[in-house]
């Protein structure tokens, strides 16, 4: 996988726009990546959250890596988090570290709708399932209630 992610230093401000997911696959990359900046004097991060549909535990520990890792703990700023998401930070008490900013221009400005973030939703959550059944020896089906097998 592509990284998924860009990161840009605007004085000791370094804003991190993440993708549609942050998971096993890129968030090891995205903290190599931030490791670089851990001499900036970094006062505040802002994860632009727009785009971002899913995250895995690894992606909670690149947000965890950042605020005990840099020096002088920089303020976390998620930027247009998914309610769902948002929810994920509650659950695991993140909310106590991170502000959490609505950015309606932002939203605006990358194009992304509803609609938009629920289809990368589905396509994610069947990549999910496809990589499951390929790598667990596992066959899927889908039978309706009541259907029995033909064998």
């Amino acid at each position: 996988m592509e990284n998924d992610f860009t990161i840009r230093l605007e004085g000791t401000t370094l804003y991190i726009y993440l993708g549609y997911e942050l998971t096993s696959q890129n968030a090891p990359e995205l903290q190599e990546a931030l490791q670089q900046y851990r001499s900036q004097n970094i006062t505040k991060m802002v994860f632009d959250a727009t785009d971002l549909v899913y995250i895995s535990s690894l992606g909670l520990r690149v947000v965890t890596y950042t605020y005990r890792k840099f020096g002088n703990s920089p303020k976390i700023e998620f930027v247009n988090c998914d309610k769902k998401i948002h929810e994920i930070f509650e659950i695991t008490g993140f909310t106590n570290l991170i502000n959490f900013v609505e950015d309606k221009a932002r939203k605006e400005q990358s194009g992304v709708t509803d609609i938009k973030l629920q289809r990368k939703l589905n396509q994610l959550h069947q990549q999910q399932i496809d990589y499951f059944a390929a790598n667990n020896d596992v066959v899927m089906y889908q039978m309706k209630l009541g259907q029995e097998d033909d064998d």
